[in-house]
């Protein structure tokens, strides 16, 4: 009889201890993140942890190692700074291999990670040397704009369903935030955050006025969510 108790007693314990485990499991699963770095640097961690860097050059935290680098253009403020660190399986994809010829824009399909680049330009760049990004993780697309300013080409983007879009607004080496303002309500995407401003404590944000206006500061973080 009292074997039978401690067999009863321990099937109790391993019981709870089974629901125990499934509980911290449905715990651990999180939504994707976006860190505004600075700039126009972000990092972008999807479900599985894997980690990409856009034009990672603003001075910020760097501690996760990058499993994908994507740079928009060569100027030096888009350039990795040594504080990036990447994996040895590091996929690094610049301009040149997104765009290698005049009207063609690459894609990859990454299995965890989707990458399509889309053109970029205005009278400071060149369109044969600058690309933007969409960047799909977790199902959740995201428009990295690059250096650019209004392109009629970015009409064809609102059949993209972009949830998540990021738009230069300095007005002085791209759009200023009336124009990318205008680009915003091109492109139709639900959440749409200024960047490239060379002021984080600057006022010209307050003229983005898109819907879905999403400001971030330096190192902010958000997680992301489907919009679409």
């Amino acid at each position: 009889m009292r074997n039978l108790k401690v067999i009863f007693v321990l099937a109790c314990v391993m019981s709870l201890c089974g629901c125990a485990g499934k509980k911290k499991e449905a715990a651990d699963i999180k939504n994707p993140t976006l860190t505004y770095i600075g700039h126009a640097s972000v990092k972008i961690v999807s479900k599985s942890g894997k980690v990409v860097y856009i034009d990672p050059n603003q001075d910020g935290d760097y501690s996760d190692e990058a499993d994908y680098l994507f740079i928009t253009h060569d100027h030096g403020d888009h350039q990795p700074n040594r504080n990036v660190v990447l994996k040895k399986s590091c996929v690094r994809i610049e301009h040149g291999a997104a765009h290698p010829k005049p009207a063609i824009y690459e894609s990859w399909d990454f299995g965890d990670i989707q990458l399509e680049a889309v053109p970029a330009s205005n009278k400071n760049h060149d369109i044969n040397q600058c690309v933007g990004y969409i960047v799909t993780v977790d199902g959740i697309k995201i428009y990295h704009a690059g250096d650019t300013s209004y392109l009629d080409s970015m009409r064809n983007l609102a059949e993209k369903k972009i949830d998540y879009a990021m738009y230069p607004i300095d007005g002085k080496y791209n759009m200023d935030a009336v124009e990318a303002t205008r680009v915003a309500e091109t492109v139709g995407a639900r959440m749409n955050i200024p960047i490239h401003e060379f002021d984080p404590e600057g006022k010209k944000k307050d003229k983005f006025l898109p819907e879905g206006k999403l400001v971030l500061k330096y190192g902010e973080t958000v997680e992301l969510k489907k919009q679409f």
